[in-house]
Formats: C-alpha cells, sequence, structure tokens
C-alpha cells in the first residue's frame, strides 16, 4: 500500500475507528468512545491507526494491564492500571486491505511501542473464531486456564480463546 501512514490513534480518529468496529465486530463486542479513549490516555503510544491518504485502512487499540486479568468489554480503564503485559484488545482491518500485511505492521509497530515501555509479554482474547490469525502471529494457547479467567473470557463471546506470548521480542 503507497502511501500508507501509521500513527498514534487521536480522539478525532474515533469516528472512523468505531465505524470499522460496526462493520467488523457483533454488536455484543463493541466498545464506546470512552472505552478507546481510556486505552489512549493509559497508553497513547500504543494505540494506532493505519490512514491510506484520507481513509483509515486499520486501527490497533492495546495498553498495558495487569496478567491473567483482561478487562471487561467496553469498560473504561483508570489511568493508573497495573503494567506487567501488553494486553492487544482490539484489530481490525478494511475488508479492501485485508491479505495485504497492514495487520502484521501495526502489530510490530504496536509491539516495538509496547517493549520501549519495557513490556515482554502479551495477552489477548482472539473472538469470532480469530485463534488461528493469531497464532500465527506467535500467540498460542495457554496449557492452564485458572476458573475465574476462563469465565472472564466467556464474557467475549462463545468461541473467545484466551491467547498469550511469552516473548513479544519474537514476534
Amino acid at each position: 500500500m503507497t502511501d500508507l501512514v501509521l500513527r498514534p490513534m487521536t480522539p478525532q480518529d474515533l469516528g472512523e475507528v468505531l465505524a470499522l468496529q460496526a462493520r467488523g465486530y457483533p454488536a455484543a463486542l463493541h466498545d464506546s468512545a470512552d472505552a478507546f479513549l481510556s486505552r489512549m490516555a493509559l497508553a497513547p503510544t500504543l494505540n494506532l491507526v493505519a490512514h491510506q491518504g484520507e481513509d483509515l485502512q486499520a486501527y490497533l487499540i492495546s495498553h498495558p494491564w495487569a496478567a491473567g486479568s483482561p478487562p471487561p468489554v467496553d469498560s473504561v480503564l483508570p489511568t493508573a492500571a497495573p503494567q506487567d503485559c501488553w494486553y492487544v484488545h482490539d484489530l481490525s482491518v478494511v475488508e479492501a486491505a485485508r491479505g495485504l500485511g497492514l495487520a502484521r505492521r501495526l502489530l510490530i509497530a504496536g509491539r516495538d511501542a509496547a517493549l520501549t515501555l519495557g513490556l515482554t509479554r502479551s495477552e489477548l482474547i482472539a473472538v469470532e473464531g480469530a485463534a488461528p490469525f493469531w497464532r500465527r502471529q506467535g500467540w498460542s494457547l495457554p496449557a492452564v486456564i485458572a476458573p475465574d479467567l476462563a469465565a472472564k473470557v466467556g464474557g467475549y463471546g462463545p468461541s473467545a480463546v484466551f491467547m498469550t506470548c511469552e516473548d513479544i521480542a519474537a514476534l
């Protein structure tokens, strides 16, 4: 993709970001503008957009968080959150740009920013059958999931899967 610009997400991007989220996820998994703003406030360098010209092509929502404790869908995060892992909350690419490596570019940029913050491992919840994609990116299923964590993951839908990457530098 020529003229592609990756940059930190700003509040001015939220209209396009929320519209892309609405096209890519079921309503039960939608986050509000306030939820996204709280993630941007917590970690400005870990929330990225990709634009080609004036058009949003993709976004990455991620933040530092406490390992083994994913926040619920549409939650507003405190600004003084625990910071021992890179939590990848949401990655979305417009349909026309899928398969062009854009998701990988956003993940590498997010990973580099996370490493700068001293974060070395990552967690996420794969939704809507996305676990194979995340496996190809370097995340895997942990051997054991505590019952309380399994209950939180269930809040993301019946097909949700908790995944980890123990060494993000290797991504």
